[in-house]
């Protein structure tokens, strides 16, 4: 099920996270987990504004970086981030 996003929602990675960029990935890890998560250019472009951005900023940084239409952003953000929330990558988001 998708997070409830809004504009306000603080996004922040977990801090357990590892994660190192190659090229045009990153690949990310809790040390809890067996598995490791590769993530694409826009992926790892995400991952690395979910430094405890607003969402809406995150989407404002990603629209004027790519060439996107927001609404299909914020929509495929919200489930990418609900992926990685359910897999322990992301703190429960919160409202500033």
């Amino acid at each position: 099920m998708p997070l409830r996003i809004t504009p306000e929602t603080i996004i922040r990675r977990t801090a357990s996270a590892l994660w190192r960029s190659f090229d045009q990935e990153t690949a990310v890890i809790l040390p809890t987990a067996s598995a490791v998560r590769v993530l694409n250019e826009v992926g790892a472009r995400v991952w690395e504004l979910a430094d405890g951005r607003r969402f809406g900023e995150i989407i404002d940084t990603l629209v004027n970086e790519y060439d996107v239409e927001r609404t299909q952003l914020e929509l495929d953000a919200i489930v990418f981030l609900s992926e990685l929330h359910g897999r322990g990558l992301l703190e429960d988001p919160a409202e500033k």
